[in-house]
């Protein structure tokens, strides 16, 4: 059986790295967008669906689809956190408005996920 003192020792070594964790920004949040469009196909954005007038894409805040499981700009740990170069930024919906204004998108809900 172990010593108090051990494991009192190991209880203050755990919530010093859960401390340390829980100051880490995280990049687990995204938009779920329902989308259409005047020009072009749903693919041509990064989107999926078979008519123009109904597509969806999921995004990060820099308005591009979503690749992988979190928004980082590299990898991140298993809770999405610590991502090296830390997380994706923009103005999320905005942003994909802006970078696909040729497609005349027009948006018809959007869904802001967060773990």
């Amino acid at each position: 059986m172990a010593s108090p003192l051990v494991s009192l020792l190991l209880i203050g070594i755990c919530s010093l790295a859960l401390i340390h964790q829980s100051a880490a920004e995280c990049c687990n949040s995204w938009e779920e967008v329902t989308y259409k469009m005047d020009r072009g196909a749903c693919e041509d954005v990064g989107g999926n669906g078979y008519n123009p007038h109904k597509c969806e894409i999921t995004i990060c805040a820099d308005g591009v689809k979503k690749v992988g499981t979190y928004c980082g700009q590299a990898s991140c740990n298993v809770f999405g956190c610590n991502c090296d170069g830390g997380c994706l930024r923009g103005e999320w919906t905005q942003s994909f408005l802006q970078k696909n204004r040729d497609y005349g998108i027009e948006i018809l809900d959007v869904v802001r996920i967060s773990f």
